[in-house]
């Protein structure tokens, strides 16, 4: 793990065990590179047609990357790491396609190693079956809505049937289902839980909380070392809840969207 920020780095290692557990597909866009040079160090990653992640590089080599990426993809979303490296991208990006940015999230990169103790709540969780892969796409979509980020409904269908079929989410039901956690756990030594959703008419119960936590103490019982997850800091609702579970920040990071001028 890199020194600079194990959560950051998670999203490259853990992306690397994927993609050799699950190789792309044959039509599928993919970006993968790393840069050493004296102290410099850097990665980047992009699938399909999201943001290029940057992580903790530094900026001359997040300069590289852009540098690296324009020719071949110049339509890219967005890039998402840390801020000095995310400006020094941006501003080379738009040096050479034209298109500006925006800061659209910051972001924050959180860490566990231990599960405190939290309140219950009613209800259980349980695994998501084949029976719940309708419902898992409704709210879903409903979650990639409702905050704000860069997927095609065709990826977030995609992304979930296969995850489903891994069993990678839980359910919690009280009643009926509630809340949802994902999970992705290709690495060997930890895991990162993405994303969490509860249902509007279910919030304020407790339901996620209690779902992370048993979602969190399920992983570390069956060997992973550390757990990571991100949050929106604009969300102090969600920034609350794992700091409760035992989530600790790590570090903060932009998602930038580039922007084609009009004509």
């Amino acid at each position: 793990m890199s020194a600079r920020g194990e959560a950051s780095a998670s999203f490259f290692i853990g992306w690397a065990h994927a993609v050799k557990r699950t190789p792309p597909k044959a039509a599928e866009r993919v970006y993968f590179a790393t840069f050493a040079d004296g102290e410099m160090r850097g990665a980047a990653i992009q699938r399909d047609e999201g943001p290029v992640l940057i992580g903790q590089s530094d900026p001359p080599v997040a300069v590289a990357f852009a540098e690296d990426l324009a020719t071949d993809w110049p339509d890219l979303q967005g890039v998402s790491g840390a801020p000095k490296a995310c400006a020094a991208f941006a501003q080379r990006w738009y040096e050479l396609t034209g298109r500006e940015f925006k800061l659209r999230v910051r972001l924050r990169q959180h860490s566990l190693t231990a599960v405190n103790k939290v309140p219950s709540a009613p209800g259980a969780p349980r695994m998501a079956t084949e029976a719940d892969i309708d419902w898992l796409i409704e709210h879903g979509l409903a979650f990639v809505t409702e905050a704000g980020l860069p997927d095609s409904s065709r990826r977030v269908r995609e992304h979930i049937v296969e995850r489903a079929g891994r069993g990678d989410y839980r359910i919690w039901e009280d009643g009926d289902r509630v809340a949802y956690a994902g999970f992705g756990d290709a690495a060997p030594d930890f895991a990162r839980i993405a994303p969490v959703y509860t249902l509007p008419h279910g919030r304020r119960r407790g339901y996620a909380t209690a779902l992370v936590a048993a979602l969190s103490r399920e992983l570390l019982r069956r060997g992973k070392c550390k757990l990571f997850l991100t949050t929106d800091v604009a969300n102090p609702t969600s920034n609350a809840i794992y700091a409760r579970i035992g989530f600790r920040v790590e570090c903060e990071e932009y998602g930038l969207d580039f922007i084609t001028p009009r004509a």
